[in-house]
């Protein structure tokens, strides 16, 4: 089979296809033939070396964690699943093999494709739409009512966030930049506001029940004053202001908190729910073929993707 790997750290171009062998299958272990792939933000800071403090970071090195395909084979202690399955979901991005031909996944890690989206589409959504869903309702505690600023609302996980957070009854606002506030509207944010002027977004008077910064660029003692009481700041990366909150608990009832998501087929169903009753989509910016895998990481780190980008894998 064909695998993008990695055998050092560096730019783009250290990514190459190679030709090894198709994984065998163990008894809990289920064998896709993977259709679709898609570029997260991490899949390049692995690339990259950033996280190379992380265990499984020995070369030759394979990277991608969404995918999307059929399944080609299951292991005798696998139920729910059979051959000729098309499946979603998403594998570990730091341990990496969804940008491969077949990619070995557990039960826990795929669920049934909607028939309502395709194979491309599927695989841009789990680990964005994961850390959002997550972001909000697993740390964030989201309940129906409560007002919501997503920052970075244009982006992977923050198109998704709009989306999730205004299907469980939320009000939306939404920060992003001049060129897509339209696109923001049209996922049903309430507010859409010009990041340029997020300086005198955080000085108004309108404050929030959770801040979400999927761009991680606001530090939560920015945001505070932006917070009613018992806000919540979520961020996407780790962060100093994040770890110095736990020491103001006992000044504040606002909360810093880092998302560190957990892959799991319950919540991938939830949003496969959210997906058949038309509340969620995936705007898809560009699809890459795998031969193009390079230019899809170039595009992602310019940090101006609009929604996910594809890879199509066959």
């Amino acid at each position: 089979m064909k695998v993008v790997v990695i055998k050092q750290y560096g730019g783009a171009e250290v990514l190459k296809i190679i030709d090894t062998e198709i994984p065998s299958v163990g008894t809990g272990d289920i064998l896709v033939n993977v259709k679709a792939s898609s570029v997260n933000p991490v899949d390049w800071k692995v690339r990259k070396g950033m996280l190379r403090f992380l265990p499984g970071q020995k070369f030759p090195k394979m990277l991608g964690g969404d995918l999307s395909g059929e399944v080609v084979e299951v292991g005798q202690d696998v139920s729910g699943f059979r051959a000729g399955d098309e499946v979603y979901g998403m594998i570990s991005a730091v341990k990496g093999g969804a940008y491969a031909e077949y990619a070995i996944v557990t039960n826990n890690q795929i669920v049934h494709k909607p028939t309502t989206i395709s194979f491309t589409e599927a695989a841009a959504i789990s680990l964005a739409a994961l850390t959002a869903y997550q972001s909000l309702v697993r740390l964030g505690k989201l309940e129906a009512g409560e007002t919501v600023c997503v920052n970075g609302c244009s982006g992977g996980v923050g198109h998704f966030a709009v989306q999730i957070a205004k299907a469980l009854g939320a009000n939306v606002t939404g920060i992003c930049s001049t060129k897509n506030i339209d696109f923001a509207k049209e996922l049903g944010a309430d507010t859409v506001l010009d990041y340029k002027a997020v300086d005198n977004i955080l000085e108004t008077s309108k404050k929030y029940d959770i801040f979400l910064d999927a761009v991680a660029n606001q530090s939560y003692f920015n945001v505070l004053k932006a917070l009613n009481r018992g806000g919540r700041y979520i961020t996407t990366l780790p962060s100093i202001s994040v770890i110095l909150s736990t020491f103001f608990k006992i000044f504040s009832s606002k909360r810093g908190k880092i998302i560190a998501i957990r892959i799991n087929s319950e919540d991938l169903r939830f949003l496969s729910e959210l997906i058949k009753s038309n509340k969620l989509k995936v705007n898809i910016d560009k699809v890459y073929d795998m031969e193009d895998i390079q230019d899809a990481h170039r595009h992602s780190e310019t940090g101006r993707v609009v929604g996910k980008l594809a890879v199509r894998i066959d």
